[in-house]
This record gives structure tokens, sequence and C-alpha cells, in this order.
């Protein structure tokens, strides 16, 4: 690793935040207190900001990454449709999105 690289903090995050407006988005990137309780709420660990474009081309990327190691490990990534409803994504759009067209190769 150079030296440059040693100045990039590694940060671990199970939450995350989108929000943006005409020209850009952010993605804040925070992580869970280790003991759940009231008035404890997560900490920003991290924040991204970037063109709509690099966001979108990024998603892309990230899931045909994604697909690739499902794919050569034999494995899928599952998530609890109640996660997903918390979210407000529907079990059918959540499907389509990750069932891949014969030519989205990684």
């Amino acid at each position: 690793m150079s030296e440059g690289e040693n100045a990039i903090p590694d940060v671990y995050s199970d939450q995350f935040i989108v929000s943006g407006g005409p020209y850009g988005m952010a993605l804040s990137f925070r992580k869970s207190p280790p003991e759940p309780g009231p008035g404890k709420v997560p900490d920003t660990v991290a924040r991204v900001w970037m063109s709509y474009e690099h966001a979108k081309m990024m998603t892309f990327v990230l899931a045909r990454h994604i697909k690739k190691i499902e794919r050569e490990g034999g494995v899928s990534f599952q998530l609890p449709y109640r996660v997903l409803s918390d979210l407000g994504v529907g079990k059918e759009d959540w499907e389509s999105f990750w069932q891949s067209p014969p030519d989205f190769k990684g």
C-alpha cells in the first residue's frame, strides 16, 4: 500500500441516507450505536458527494459486481422482506431489479 493510501480511513457502515438536490447527491454512511437504546442515534462515519451520473454508473457497477460474485460463488445474498418494506421497496420491484438479462455480464 502506498503512503497516500494510509491516509484514507477505513470505516464500517450498517446504515445509509441518500440526499441531494438538482445538481448532485450525497450518500451519508452511518453506524449503529454498539448498545441501542433511548436517545442513542447512529453516528455518521462518512459522507460522499457525487453527481447523479456518477451515482448511476456506480449503481450499475455495484449491481454487476454483486451478480458476478453470486454467480461465481453459487450464492444469493438475501434480505428480509421486512427490511425492504421498511425502506418502501416492493418485493416485485426488488426481484425485478436483481433479475439480470442474459447480456448483463460482469
